[in-house]
């Protein structure tokens, strides 16, 4: 019986999970003419997620706004946008074509000028949240009008940047340095690429500290593989810049000009190890290797497929959204069997339930 209501609890979050959404968003717009811009206003923005990796976008009763003067433009709705999830949990979406401007519809507003353009040249660039959404919006209507028209909602652009702490190792010819913890930061483009940057990087041996500079390698492809964590790699030349921390005066990496470089790594949301091979023996002698992390991925728990550090229900959630092809951080494949099925989903509500 308890397996019987199991499949059948599985099966109403499938329905939920595939089923229609909508969320209402309350961004600040601000509209911009010509390089002058309007104070910011309160506006309200739907998103109709369809359940097949696509939205509607819907911005009703759009109005100018300018000191107590207003200017109905009318109603923008763009359905069936594609999304793409990004490292982090950002979704972005776009567009870029003609719309035609629907009148709106709130009192006190007679004239809406957006139906009398017809099909107008439009481009959007999206990103969201659950909680929060940044567009920006152009319209081009300069040989119609004489006027470029920007849009932005939201407060912030939602820039993915996520600040790693890990241990760093360093070993030269054999010899390595004690553990120091260090600041790696990874930006998400939003595009399936990452910016990995190690600002900084000196060399300590006891109290002695050797500049070496910032490791910045700029959209490394991201990929996801069998053990469901993301990984990173590249093997190129990199110069490598001057950093800036107080009290180093001299940074070697600059003099070295381009030097061969060698990175393998891999993370979840919540924590990153990767290598750093340099090879100097041609130019001084050294075999550099940097270790950033510890490779004990595995110790996430069974079932643990969001990586938070229990098993909820929320992990079977993690586990529809992965069948749906969305990425997530821990290993989806709860039941092993090589696919990722409802029969995962169902595992993760046996393991809550202490089977």
């Amino acid at each position: 019986m308890k397996k019987f209501l199991l499949t059948v609890l599985c099966a109403l979050f499938c329905l939920c999970g595939m089923a229609q959404s909508e969320k209402i968003y309350t961004e600040p717009l601000v509209v911009t003419i010509n390089g002058e811009s309007t104070e910011p206003q309160d506006a309200s923005i739907t998103v109709v997620d369809n359940g097949n990796g696509t939205i509607n976008f819907v911005l009703n009763n759009f109005i100018l706004a300018v000191g107590e003067e207003q200017m109905g433009v009318g109603n923008i709705v763009l359905n069936n946008l594609e999304t793409k999830e990004s490292i982090f949990g950002l979704k972005y979406f776009s567009y870029d074509g003609t719309l035609a401007i629907a009148e709106g519809n709130k009192e006190g507003i007679d004239t809406w000028m957006g139906p009398m353009l017809g099909d107008i040249p439009l481009v959007l660039q999206g990103k969201m949240t659950d909680d929060n959404l940044y567009v920006t919006i152009d319209i081009d209507m300069q040989a119609m009008l004489g006027q470029i028209i920007y849009v932005k909602l939201g407060a912030n652009d939602l820039s993915r940047e996520k600040i790693y702490t890990e241990p760093l190792v360093v070993t030269i010819n054999g010899e390595s340095t004690e553990p120091q913890n260090t600041g790696i930061t990874v930006v998400d483009n939003g595009d399936g690429t990452i910016n990995f940057v190690l600002n900084n990087f000196i060399l300590a041996v006891g109290e002695e500290q050797m500049g070496v500079g910032n490791i910045v390698l700029d959209t490394l492809v991201v990929t996801k593989e069998e053990d469901g964590l993301m990984h990173i790699n590249y093997d190129g030349p990199l110069a490598i810049a001057a950093g800036d921390k107080e009290g180093v005066d001299l940074w070697m990496g600059p003099m070295l000009g381009e030097i061969p470089l060698k990175l393998v790594g891999k993370m979840t949301e919540e924590k990153l190890y990767v290598t750093i091979n340099i090879d100097m023996q041609a130019m001084i002698g050294q075999i550099i290797s940097v270790q950033l992390g510890t490779d004990d991925f595995n110790s996430l728990k069974t079932g643990d497929v969001n990586a938070d550090g229990d098993v909820t229900i929320a992990d079977g959630v993690a586990v529809l959204n992965a069948m749906a092809g969305q990425e997530v951080p821990g290993n989806a494949d709860v039941n092993n069997d090589g696919d990722i099925t409802i029969a995962d989903f169902v595992a993760v509500l046996n393991i809550m339930a202490g089977q």
